[in-house]
């Protein structure tokens, strides 16, 4: 890991998240902070892979201090990092993408980053994250058509295996946006109502129906 090409060393990441020995933190934690973008990137991905809430937090500094990076791969590094901290699954998580995304709603040419935060914010939901959901739902009101078409859908799966636990609030919401101006959100609403239904969601399938009629 200290030496390896770093080619090679992501290789060896499927078998950092199966042995999730302690004796890795000290040189990924090292790692992530050290100039090589490309080894950086590698130490965030193995971090996800082990899971340990204890990375939550270099995580999140290591993410504030790639925003002043410029050039080839900063980018890349930021998104290994948002696709960390998803994979740990710390509900805490929210209170840090959440003003992040905010702060970027009139924003243009954001890039790929609110993407990959709304995802990791759906793969916290789906492991029960509360507080995730709550920010999932506040940015289906997102200035951003392409950010609130993706939280609906992130919404949707995050009860696909639960379905009649998703709340009326909820349901009736994605329902409201199937009706949207925004045709991204409209189908993205849709597509969250049939794949709900899908799995068995019997409001879903109501809401379905009194729609037909």
């Amino acid at each position: 890991m200290k030496s390896g090409d770093v080619e090679d060393l992501f290789e060896i990441i499927p078998r950092i998240g199966v042995l999730r020995d302690r004796r890795f933190h000290e040189p990924l934690l090292d790692m992530l902070f050290q100039k090589d973008l490309k080894r950086r990137e590698f130490a965030a991905y193995s971090m996800g892979a082990m899971g340990d809430r204890e990375f939550l937090e270099p995580l999140k500094k290591a993410f504030v201090e790639s925003q002043k990076i410029k050039g080839f791969g900063a980018q890349e590094f930021q998104i290994a990092v948002i696709e960390a901290i998803g994979a740990i699954g710390d509900d805490a998580a929210a209170d840090f993408f959440l003003p992040i995304l905010r702060d970027r709603e009139g924003s243009k040419g954001a890039g790929k980053i609110p993407h990959w935060m709304v995802e990791s914010l759906g793969a916290i939901a789906q492991q029960g994250g509360l507080r995730s959901l709550e920010a999932l739902l506040e940015l289906t009101k997102h200035g951003d058509p392409e950010v609130q078409a993706q939280a609906i859908s992130e919404l949707s799966v995050a009860y696909w295996h639960r379905p009649n636990e998703i709340e009326d609030s909820t349901l009736e919401l994605i329902y409201e946006l199937a009706k949207d101006r925004n045709s991204a959100v409209a189908e993205s609403a849709l597509a969250a109502l049939q794949s709900l239904a899908d799995v068995g969601c019997r409001r879903a399938e109501e809401l379905f129906s009194s729609d037909d009629e």
